[in-house]
């Protein structure tokens, strides 16, 4: 069977154009509510001692991650291949009157950051999978490298190809599965074929393998979630007890590593050493 035809280089730019005025609202749920607290609770560890530290929010959208950043007092770059998602994180930026000096917004694809100098940040977070959505996720580790100051660390999310394999178990499709066990690349279906953008998976070893090769120390490849609540969204219905509980239940089975296989997105911790090796 033939592969078929690659989506346009630009189609997930031309998607994200589209629903960046709508994008909040997509993900204003329970489940997404509880996904985005154990990711925070991944990166508060890892926040600058210093202030002044400047921070970068790549693949940001509408700013969920670096309007947090900022609200911490970090200067915080926010950077997306979408002139749409950037503007509307600007929106939102400006809203926070003086802390809005303190912002730079920069539309480029996090495959080729060359308008940012090296050695910019001490922490950049890449969240909502860009690593996934671009096209070509080894460059941008480089790149998360390049701009990285020795010392500091990139929190980045990815798809996890494992938790895909039963949609194309299901479909019966052999020759599918075959081909996406062998390349973990899937595209992102639309309704408008002209934005389907391709897509590329990962395991926690892979993802792993990927910021070593570029360079970096990974302290840790967690998986989000682990428990099966987008199944079951009403467990997180119930009163904030009951979230509580699951969060903590969360983080007792991430203790685990191989915990990480069951979940649908993975979140990497990674840093670039320091100059001379030192801590």
């Amino acid at each position: 069977m033939s592969r078929p035809p690659r989506p346009p280089r630009d189609a997930s730019r031309r998607y994200h154009d589209r629903v960046a005025r709508q994008y909040d609202a997509i993900y204003d749920d329970p489940y997404w509510a509880f996904h985005d607290e154990l990711s925070w609770r991944l990166v508060k560890p890892h926040l600058p001692r210093d202030a002044t530290a400047a921070c970068c929010d790549l693949g940001c959208g509408t700013g969920k991650w670096g309007l947090k950043l900022l609200k911490s007092g970090y200067p915080t770059t926010f950077v997306d291949h979408s002139g749409s998602m950037v503007e509307q994180a600007r929106a939102r930026v400006e809203e926070m009157g003086g802390r809005a000096k303190k912002a730079t917004l920069l539309v480029a694809d996090i495959v080729d950051l060359s308008a940012i100098p090296a050695e910019s940040f001490m922490l950049t977070t890449a969240m909502g999978d860009p690593l996934s959505i671009c096209s070509d996720p080894a460059a941008a580790a480089r790149e998360m490298f390049r701009t990285t100051r020795p010392g500091g660390v990139v929190i980045a999310t990815a798809d996890n190809k494992l938790a895909a394999l039963d949609h194309y178990v299901e479909r019966g499709n052999l020759d599918a599965l075959e081909q996406f066990v062998r390349t973990g690349r899937t595209n992102w279906l639309t309704a408008d074929e002209r934005e389907r953008f391709e897509l590329t998976t990962f395991t926690p070893a892979s993802l792993r393998r990927l910021f070593e090769r570029a360079g970096f120390e990974v302290l840790g490849v967690a998986g989000k979630t682990i428990l099966p609540v987008r199944q079951n969204k009403r467990l997180l219905e119930q009163d904030e007890a009951a979230v509580r509980r699951l969060l903590a239940l969360e983080e007792e089975l991430a203790k685990d590593p191989a915990a990480a296989g069951r979940a649908g997105h993975l979140q990497i911790t990674a840093r670039r050493p320091a100059a001379g090796g030192a801590e």
